[in-house]
């Protein structure tokens, strides 16, 4: 599919589309290219379901530093424990 209108002059524009800049599409037209083509609105964007949101807010941006950052207290409290063979104190 080539699309071209950009380039055209507007009298070949208004040529190929068949329409008048001054007075436009007769109601007869209109109703035909309505009934062919569709309103002439924007269809609404594909929602998200909340589990791909959640997904996203948990192991996306700042999520995976913080998730990082556990992982790595983790470690240090395994290291803590198995080397002195306690629970390691609360000296925060």
């Amino acid at each position: 599919m080539e699309i071209d209108e950009h380039k055209l002059h507007l009298i070949d524009l208004y040529q190929r589309y068949n329409t008048d800049p001054e007075k436009g599409l007769s109601d007869a037209e209109a109703l035909e290219v309505l009934n062919r083509d569709g309103p002439n609105a924007l269809s609404p964007p594909k929602k998200k379901s909340d589990w791909v949101k959640f997904c996203i807010q948990m192991f996306g941006g700042f999520g995976i530093l913080l998730w990082i950052s556990a992982i790595l207290c983790f470690i240090a409290y395994g290291f803590t424990v198995v080397r002195y063979h306690k629970d390691a104190s609360n000296d925060n």
